[in-house]
């Protein structure tokens, strides 16, 4: 979900996303949640609604575009999960008039405390078997801000265009507001059918297919079904004087065939002049859907559509299929296009996982910019530089949130955070990767391992190391479990076609991360020749490197790419550097060049006789000699990474131990 402050369209034109640090829509969501108290449970308890497991859902509801009022009938099908299930639980909120439960066609006795229903499910159901169960009901809506952006179930005019609506808007803990529901992340229902019946004027928009149009008196019956798992969040209608506007993507593993995008526009809007503006940025789903599909994979819902319903809130929500937003922009239209794999095919198993959801669709908004800059109106780099520039303006602050923070929205739904700080994670681990021929695979895996069901941050993190064969334990301690940025200053020299950098590394937030471990880019500047870049691992506060390198050096810069979340401390040519390191090598050794693709010499400065060994990132050893004054090894075949290098006396007795990087 992404949320922006909603201006009229006249002063709206563009004015508003690159300009702005903070992701509104993390604002708006988050004003307004009603935080929930924990109760303490007794060891064992298992929640009565965690005695099933969803496998269908039908509501079949009355809804109009001007009003909260909300009535019909939800039935559900599931499976007993427990040795027996002897009622069937489920939360409602109080606002909504309870008319009868059936539980396998028999009309059951049921119970209510505050959201909480349960009702008799007669002789106990056994383990393993399915039954039916049919809640019929009635109410208005809760009002009050406790849903993500505004309420669960909303109705509102467009202060643009003037049309009346009503929308869903679930995220996170409010379907229960609209509708009678089991909300647990883990339990995808597998199937899903919405039928909503509304004054004939009024189309709704939902899940899945529109099946079938059913006129009934003055009234017409809109009939979705969609045939993939859903999470309960995403469910959805928004009703209101619609017409469609219908556009097709074709992605290239689509071959013969194209995605459906069935946009439902306001009615009086359409045809407006003001709405070219709005029609050419909504067109622009055309290749970003194309795009998407071939980085994450096909659009995972391809069988039935993608689309969108206009409502009068502040942003966007990514309901499964069919976005509801406010307004058509290309940042946000791809944000929310991003959730369809980032949220909605996989889903955070729990909220404290919300990485997955927002952190991704966030970084979904960097890749449209990077490859489609044509249209985007933005580019990458200046996208990542406002990304870091707002997580920095803060000295502190983490991704990593407790099952106790989820209750609070404005935790969950942090701009800074979960979005920004979310994305530039993503972004510094494809650069660790170091290989996007290696990385994009990798997120298609994930995406085909975990679709149609929930993953964990750590899911996320174990796969990724498993794909690419690295280890990301350190990379998330510092980068999302952690708090603060590293600073980098530089000082450097050169003498007989050798670079020498010192480099010193300073925290901001040093109780939580004393030393970033992290590759850093450096950009070398020389007289008449094309720059250079040299990744080098910094692995201690102050870090001394030597390069062979011809030509006269200029300057260098450090992170030119904006990789990874930084600040740039002082860069000074000192003419100490590299000597002193000399000196002090003199008594004992020299290692270099460092990085390396091919050769390592090791320089000793006397006539003892030592020992070398040198391991891998995992501490394997892969190499160990003795030698006198000097040796020269052929690290050419070994994998590219990061090694450690022992000089030891003959007796055992380490002398010295330093990194290399071979790449």
């Amino acid at each position: 979900m992404k949320s922006l402050i909603y201006f009229s369209l006249a002063v709206f034109s563009f004015m508003k996303i690159h300009a702005q640090t903070d992701h509104f829509c993390a604002k708006h969501k988050a004003k307004n949640f009603n935080k929930k108290v924990s109760i303490a449970l007794p060891p064992g308890y298992v929640p009565p609604e965690n005695k099933y497991d969803l496998k269908f859902y039908h509501l079949n509801v009355n809804v109009e575009r001007n009003t909260s009022y909300i009535s019909g009938n939800v039935k559900s099908k599931a499976l007993v999960v427990a040795a027996s299930l002897d009622s069937f639980a489920f939360v409602l909120h109080q606002n909504h008039t309870i008319d009868s439960v059936y539980v396998n066609g028999a009309k059951r006795l049921f119970v209510r405390q505050d959201s909480l229903v349960k009702a008799t499910a007669g002789t106990p159901i056994p383990q393993n078997q399915l039954f039916d169960a049919i809640v019929y009901y009635h109410g208005t809506a809760p009002t009050g801000g406790a849903a993500a952006i505004g309420d669960g179930y909303s109705t509102g005019t467009s202060g643009s265009w003037g049309n009346q609506v009503s929308w869903s808007l679930s995220e996170s803990l409010c379907a229960y507001h609209w509708f009678p529901c089991k909300q647990d992340l883990r339990d995808k229902i597998d199937s899903s059918w919405v039928y909503a019946t509304t004054d004939s004027l009024n189309m709704v928009g939902s899940n899945g297919l529109l099946k079938n149009i059913v006129r009934i008196g003055n009234k017409k019956r809109y009939e979705w079904q969609s045939r993939y798992p859903i999470d309960y969040y995403l469910i959805s209608v928004a009703t209101a004087k619609y017409k469609p506007y219908i556009l097709y993507a074709k992605p290239q593993y689509l071959v013969g065939d194209s995605i459906y995008i069935q946009n439902f526009i306001y009615d009086n809007a359409i045809n407006n002049a003001a709405w070219a503006t709005q029609k050419t940025a909504l067109n622009k789903i055309v290749p970003t859907i194309e795009l998407e599909s071939n980085l994450f994979g096909m659009y995972p819902f391809y069988k039935e559509k993608y689309g969108h319903s206009m409502a009068p809130f502040g942003g966007g929500m990514e309901h499964q299929t069919m976005t509801s937003l406010g307004f058509f922009d290309f940042e946000i239209d791809a944000h929310e296009l991003g959730h369809q794999w980032w949220g909605d095919n996989v889903t955070c198993a729990a909220w404290k996982d919300i990485f997955i959801n927002e952190g991704w669709a966030s970084y979904t908004e960097y890749l449209s910019h990077q490859y489609l800059s044509s249209i985007s109106g933005n580019t990458a780099s200046n996208k990542m530089n406002t990304v870091h520039n707002n997580i920095m303006s803060q000295v502190g602050g983490s991704c990593y949130f407790t099952n106790a923070d989820t209750m609070n929205a404005n935790v969950i739904f942090d701009s800074r955070l979960t979005y920004d700080k979310g994305s530039a994670i993503i972004h510094s681990l494809r650069y660790e990767i170091n290989n996007d021929s290696v990385f994009f695979p990798a997120i298609r895996a994930f995406q085909n391992t975990y679709k149609g069901s929930t993953a964990s941050v750590i899911d996320f993190r174990d796969f990724m190391a498993t794909y690419s064969g690295l280890n990301f334990t350190q990379f998330f301690n510092q980068w999302y479990y952690g708090q603060g940025y590293p600073t980098f200053s530089a000082s450097w020299n050169q003498s007989n076609n050798v670079f020498y950098l010192k480099a010193t590394q300073t925290t901001s937030f040093p109780s939580s991360v004393p030393l970033f471990m992290t590759h850093v880019d450096y950009r070398i500047s020389r007289t008449a020749m094309t720059d250079t870049i040299v990744r080098l691992f910094h692995g201690q506060t102050i870090e001394n490197y030597t390069i062979a390198l011809n030509g006269t050096i200029t300057s260098i810069a450090v992170d030119p790419n904006n990789w990874i979340l930084n600040k740039v401390g002082t860069i000074t040519k000192d003419l100490s550097v590299g000597s002193n390191e000399l000196v002090n090598t003199t008594a004992e050794f020299f290692v270099g060049p460092n990085p390396t693709s091919d050769a390592l010499n090791i320089f000793m400065y006397h006539q003892d006789k030592v020992s070398v060994e040198i391991l891998d990132i995992t501490g394997k050893l892969v190499l160990v000699q003795n030698f006198d004054t000097h040796a020269e090894f052929d690290i050419s075949k070994f994998a590219n990474g990061i090694y450690t290098v022992n000089v030891k006396k003959i007796s055992g007795e380490l002398i010295k131990s330093t990194k290399v990087v071979k790449n």
